[in-house]
């Protein structure tokens, strides 16, 4: 159980479930055995309404063909008619984020500073991030710890999997 306003952090080895876990939070698989509730409703596949509380970052970022950046953030922001651009805007700004680069020719970082975008742009109660620091340099983890921070002060919830342990001893007030 993780409570509201908290970031629960969920580490485990290579091959130990985390993304597992989190693809069935999102309810892009199902549990053989058991069911994940979130906001009090059972995650299945038909969670649309449940999905627009929810910011989400996966452990690998597949972007579609749509051209640059500033096509998929807009293409994201379509899809959860999401208007006010302003927080996109300060968050593209503060990570350093050049949208006119083509998605297909983006460096990890530069990726994963789109997804951190796009998972975050819309402010929601939940983010689930799937080890979302990786492929950041170190100046850009200590940013991206600060937009979790700043989340968490906003009163967002945060489940978050990382392997990297002074980013989870920095947001986290729980770990499992």
């Amino acid at each position: 159980k993780v409570s509201k306003g908290e970031i629960f952090g969920f580490v485990g080895t290579n091959g130990s479930g985390k993304t597992t876990t989190i693809r069935n939070m999102m309810g892009f698989i199902r549990p053989d055995h058991g069911s994940v509730r979130i906001l009090d409703q059972e995650v299945s596949y038909n969670t649309t309404q449940l999905m627009r509380h929810i910011g989400y970052i996966p452990s690998e970022i597949s972007f579609p063909d749509i051209g640059d950046g500033n096509a998929f953030i807009k293409s994201q922001a379509e899809m959860i008619d999401l208007k006010n651009m302003d927080y996109a805007n300060y968050l593209i700004e503060k990570l350093g984020l050049d949208t006119s680069a083509n998605l297909k020719r983006m460096s990890k970082g530069m990726k994963q500073k789109t997804a951190i975008v796009a998972g975050f742009m819309a402010k929601p109660d939940i983010l689930i991030l799937d080890e979302p620091s990786t492929g950041l340099d170190p100046l850009m983890r200590e940013i991206f710890v600060d937009i979790l921070i700043e989340s968490k002060q906003r009163g967002a919830t945060i489940f978050m999997s990382s392997h990297v342990f002074e980013e989870v001893e920095k947001t986290c007030d729980r770990v499992a």
